[in-house]
């Protein structure tokens, strides 16, 4: 990123992944076409040689993308034993998929670009190409669940410990590109899109029109947050306005989308990170978002500021001359509107209702006891 940093995992293996032009193997539209002969073209683009002598499909989980869980045998015994035996292929083999290729894409070039250098642990990944004549974007990678590791889930928010080791982990992520001249047009992360700006912009304004966010607004989750979150037109100003600050101040690539459906830990305690949404933005979004979505509502009440000089202390070990307390501070309180915008709208075809509201509670708890509603007045 702004320096060229070795992996903080050495025993991620280097691999060479697909880059944006037409891929010389076709990606499938259909989880039939997920066959032994297509996973041995796949992986091997990345491991020459490799044979898959015969796939079994274990489970399909349809959701904002398809993950079809895998079972490989490889004809070479040695593959047997340095190379997942399950994997996941993730993709877009949903109706709903084509209205989603910037989506995918962008999870594909974190793999492609940014994994093999980002101080986060996240899953191996085998094989990683994007379709630019259709919206297919695939990734295979290994089955974390075949080694043991456990899944996060918002209905079960986390311990301090856990949250300030991860936001740890996030300070180290976002020094790696904090302010980066590779931003800028003909940079390598000139494709990091800006989160108020292109997809994210248009995103937003679907789901502000009137009757839309009027259907929200009767559903379980915004009986959950106070009334006063409710006014659209607020909504609209609020986000507008964190785009303006954005703008404005220091940016770097975010993880996008941490809430604890995205988390897991490792046997040995070590965060991990899953289904990576990057973007380019300003540090705050993704703190305010992920202390807001992980705590139990009273936990943050105790626990947040402390949260918050854990991060900026992260920063400063890392090599960023952080902002100060009260400056951060504010960016942090102004910042959770962008999370309860996120859960607010969030269509039950990618979080459940209860996801939904156990979120927009959280956030919206801390939106009217910190006064984000007037910071960003």
């Amino acid at each position: 990123m702004s320096q060229t940093p070795t992996s903080s995992f050495p025993d991620r293996p280097a691999i060479t992944l697909s880059g944006d032009s037409a891929p010389a193997l076709p990606l499938p539209l259909t989880v039939e076409g997920i066959t032994a002969a297509w996973l041995t073209r796949a992986i091997g683009t990345t491991v020459p040689g490799l044979v898959v002598r015969d796939a079994r499909e274990l489970e399909v989980m349809p959701g904002t993308s398809t993950k079809i869980r895998v079972a490989i045998d490889y004809a070479d015994p040695v593959h047997d034993r340095t190379l997942p035996r399950r994997v996941i292929v993730k993709g877009g083999f949903e109706d709903h998929s084509p209205t989603l290729a910037a989506m995918f894409l962008n999870e594909i070039r974190f793999y492609r670009d940014i994994q093999p250098i980002a101080a986060l642990r996240t899953p191996m990944a085998l094989f990683a190409a994007s379709d630019p004549a259709s919206h297919q974007a695939i990734v295979v990678m290994e089955d974390l669940s075949a080694r043991g590791v456990t899944f996060c889930t918002p209905l079960q928010p986390q311990s301090f410990a856990m949250c300030a080791r991860r936001l740890g982990d996030l300070a180290r992520f976002h020094t790696q590109s904090w302010n980066a001249p590779d931003f800028a047009p003909g940079g390598r992360w000139d494709w990091v899109r800006s989160r108020f700006t292109t997809d994210s912009a248009a995103y937003a304004a679907r789901y502000l029109a009137p009757d839309v966010w009027g259907h929200y607004m009767t559903l379980p989750r915004a009986a959950a947050v106070s009334s006063r979150l409710h006014d659209r037109a607020w909504m609209a100003h609020a986000l507008h306005r964190l785009g303006e600050i954005d703008a404005q101040g220091d940016r770097c690539i975010l993880h996008g989308d941490t809430h604890l459906g995205n988390l897991y830990v490792e046997a040995d305690g070590t965060p991990g990170y899953l289904d990576m949404q990057v973007t380019r933005a300003n540090w705050a979004l993704e703190v305010a978002y992920h202390i807001a979505t992980s705590i139990d509502l009273a936990d943050r009440r105790r626990w947040e500021g402390a949260l918050l000089e854990g991060y900026l202390l992260a920063l400063r070990s890392a090599g960023v001359a952080p902002p100060d307390f009260d400056t951060a501070w504010r960016a942090y309180v102004r910042a959770l509107a962008y999370a309860y915008f996120i859960f607010v709208i969030n269509e039950v075809r990618f979080q459940t209702e209860a996801v939904n509201s156990a979120n927009t509670a959280r956030v919206g708890a801390a939106m009217i006891d910190l006064g984000t509603m007037e910071a960003l007045s």
